[in-house]
């Protein structure tokens, strides 16, 4: 008998009119009369705000028109939504949804859709303790004891990792000067151990989506090849049925999003071409980007065209245009973006990464991330505590063990051989990104407190930038850097 998959997708609040919350407040602590039970739904404000460019009356009597014919509201927002196709609409209804026993590979094909909210939980607290995902794939192709043996070597190979690593970080941070060096300890040998952990252990999180994406989101899901993934959506679309069937309407698989899906390649079969590679490469970027972007300041403080703007900028001096893009960044705080005018220079990356670091780079979302297949070939990211502790022969053995189990299951499954993989297995991705997200990017991922494997690429990527575009990143560094580098745009 296979294993039930232990995924979870629950609702645990959605959008709801202030009024309707008042009459529930009034109906539970007075004699007042509850509002009826349909009218508890976030169509309501969709309808309510649609109806704003065609209908004189002020928002606050068409939210309570819509309250008080719900069936009414729901035709409008078919029509309006389905009919007239402005989707928009159904984006003021928004859905909380707890996400829990979801293995650590399908949260990747979830958090794809970046006009969503998540917060994961760390992978410091995780217990290993039969929290892993057992997927129908590898039950269907009868290596079911073999996977749940790897799975035990990897989790018994933290678990000596671990208590070594504790005693090496402790050391360190006593000498540094550490208030609770124990504690921090733990923290940082959690951190570097789980890269032996498998992408099939669970995960849980927690989402905040619009129904116009989750309707993308449910699509996209229901039409992946991972039965796990399709068990997501699956679940997904059963949380908000009936709820609002005027907002979540289109909600199974597209011949479209299969389509994608087919073309995908899931596993790299290839060898690595001879010859090492960075593992962050600059492919390609605005020649002109510091050009663009001074232009569209001077556009925005003088109120010239752009066009007119970029031809005063080429024939500036390098004194003035550095003036004018310091003149822009001086007001900011640690916490305050690029001005948006930094949008229009974009930078290219492509990128060798661990798993590890991939679920902080994912976080970005007003990147493009484009991710191609986990490929052993690429090797692994081993921590560099772990080799300090003696424990890389122990790493390496059990890094090849997973890769080799990944390729016997590429065979029979190819979606689902990176379930044996690890945290420090590697992958490719192309990142797109402009100036004013790259700034962003140094800000949480060059700092002191950021988790080092990422800390090491975003470097890399702020360097490579610097070298073509200086002055777009004048501000760009860890937040522990800010004042030093404020104060120096001040001189």
């Amino acid at each position: 008998m296979s294993d039930p998959l232990p995924l979870r997708v629950i609702l645990a609040g959605h959008s709801i009119d202030t009024s309707l919350l008042e009459q529930l407040k009034q109906a539970a602590y007075s004699d007042g009369d509850p509002p009826p039970l349909e009218s508890i739904t976030p169509e309501t404000l969709s309808a309510a705000y649609a109806r704003i460019s065609r209908n004189p009356a002020e928002i606050p009597e068409l939210r309570a028109a819509a309250r008080e014919e719900v069936e009414k509201a729901r035709k409008s927002n078919e029509n309006i939504i389905f009919g007239l196709g402005h989707a928009s609409v159904a984006e003021h209804a928004c859905f909380n949804f707890d996400v829990v026993g979801i293995s650590r590979l399908a949260v990747e094909q979830v958090e794809y859709h970046r006009l969503a909210s998540f917060t994961e939980k760390s992978q410091r607290y995780i217990k290993l303790d039969g929290d892993i995902v057992i997927p129908p794939e590898i039950e269907e192709a009868g290596m079911t004891q073999t996977f749940r043996n790897l799975i035990q070597r990897q989790n018994s190979v933290y678990f000596e990792l671990y208590p070594k690593l504790v005693d090496y970080f402790e050391l360190i941070l006593r000498e540094e000067g550490e208030e609770k060096p124990k504690r921090a300890a733990k923290s940082r040998a959690a951190e570097d151990a789980r890269y032996v952990v498998s992408l099939a252990t669970q995960a849980q999180f927690g989402m905040t989506i619009n129904a116009r994406t989750l309707e993308v989101m449910a699509r996209r899901t229901l039409a992946h090849p991972l039965a796990e993934v399709r068990a997501f959506g699956s679940q997904l679309r059963e949380a908000v049925t009936g709820l609002a069937p005027s907002l979540v309407k289109y909600v199974d698989a597209t011949q479209y999003e299969r389509h994608r899906h087919r073309q995908t390649r899931w596993w790299a079969a290839g060898a690595v071409p001879e010859g090492s590679e960075p593992d962050v490469q600059l492919v390609d970027y605005d020649e002109d980007a510091e050009q663009k972007v001074i232009a569209a300041l001077l556009a925005r403080m003088k109120g010239d065209s752009y066009t007119g703007a970029m031809n005063r900028v080429r024939e500036m001096n390098r004194e003035k245009r550095e003036r004018l893009v310091k003149e822009a960044l001086l007001a900011n705080a640690p916490w305050d973006p690029a001005p948006r005018e930094f949008e229009i220079a974009h930078f290219t990356y492509e990128i060798t990464l661990s798993a590890a670091a991939f679920g902080q780079l994912k976080r970005h979302r007003m990147a493009s991330l484009l991710t191609g297949p986990y490929d052993p070939a690429l090797g692994w990211t081993m921590p560099e505590s772990v080799n300090e502790v003696g424990g890389a022969p122990l790493f390496d053995a059990v890094m090849e063990t997973s890769a080799e189990f990944a390729r016997e299951l590429a065979h029979r499954t190819p979606a689902a051989a990176p379930y044996a993989l690890t945290n420090a297995h590697r992958r490719r991705v192309m990142f797109h990104a402009s100036a004013r997200e790259l700034q962003h990017l140094s800000r949480l991922r060059e700092d002191l407190h950021a988790q080092w494997d990422i800390r090491i690429i975003a470097k890399e990527m702020i360097r490579l930038a610097r070298q073509q575009a200086p002055l777009l990143l004048l501000l760009a560094g860890g937040k522990h850097e800010f004042d030093r580098l404020i104060n120096r745009l001040q001189e």
